[in-house]
């Protein structure tokens, strides 16, 4: 009897060990390319600093000449009321406003002083009389232009209102309206002047077309009255007009509006 390997008499089996290799995949990371900086400037604006766009910088530029010129007109003021307080304080004035009256005060008595020499009289009389009287006559005169003005642009709008009405003499005169407004007004011309001018050109094509209809009513005038009776240059035969063709009536029609017919 054999002897086995272990006291106990159970035979023990060895399990083999699996190993188990797990492998790690590495993921590449997407990196996204790098953003490219704006590109501008940066300005002081107001004591900040700005960032000014690229395509903004022109407005910008444009911006700061306007405010050179700008600045630079305040500044000529500044140095001219400058200038204009030193010569008021000069003269004894306190501020420039009472200097610029005390200068229209002396060119008043100037004035008055010529005005009194032509008439030898003494200023007081114009002081009293002649001045308060060119005063008031003065207003008169732009009160009587004022009028004048106002009687002028009623007869004016009256006038338009009666050709507006008037479609038998302007049949379009308000299509030409503005036109013949603005052109008495630059020229000096009537309106009605004005009318004839500006519609000028249509007025000849309305014409032109008035004969040509004519001419054409006249030809089935005579076609409709009477057989071969057209004028000279009518067609020989026996049935005259009602016998052409439509392309003759169209080509007899066309040599009566160029006028290389004889008569109608």
């Amino acid at each position: 009897m054999e002897e086995t390997a272990n006291h106990s008499g159970i035979e023990q089996q060895e399990t083999p060990v699996t190993e188990t290799v797990t492998e790690s995949i590495e993921t590449p990371v997407e990196t996204s390319p790098p953003q490219e900086e704006p590109r501008g400037i940066k300005v002081k604006y107001n004591k900040e600093e700005r960032f000014v766009p690229e395509d903004e910088v022109p407005n910008w530029v444009q911006k700061g000449l306007n405010y050179d010129k700008v600045s630079e007109k305040a500044k000529e003021a500044e140095r001219y009321q400058q200038i204009l307080d030193r010569t008021a304080k000069f003269y004894g004035f306190e501020t420039h406003e009472q200097y610029m009256e005390a200068l229209e005060q002396a060119e008043t008595d100037r004035r008055i002083q010529q005005e009194a020499d032509r008439l030898g009289v003494p200023e007081e009389v114009i002081r009293e009389y002649v001045q308060p009287l060119k005063s008031e006559l003065d207003q008169l005169k732009q009160k009587d232009q004022q009028r004048a003005e106002a009687d002028a642009i009623r007869q004016v709008e009256q006038q338009i209102a009666s050709m507006e009405a008037d479609a038998a003499s302007y049949p379009d005169f308000t299509q030409h309206k503005a036109q013949v407004i603005n052109l008495a007004a630059e020229r000096g011309y009537s309106l009605e002047d004005a009318y004839k001018i500006v519609t000028y050109d249509s007025r000849i094509q309305t014409a032109q077309q008035q004969a040509q209809q004519e001419a054409i009513r006249k030809l089935q005038q005579n076609a409709d009255s009477s057989t071969g009776a057209l004028g000279a240059d009518s067609p020989d035969t026996a049935t005259g007009y009602m016998s052409m063709s439509p392309a003759e009536r169209k080509a007899f029609r066309d040599a009566v509006k160029r006028g290389q017919t004889k008569g109608v």
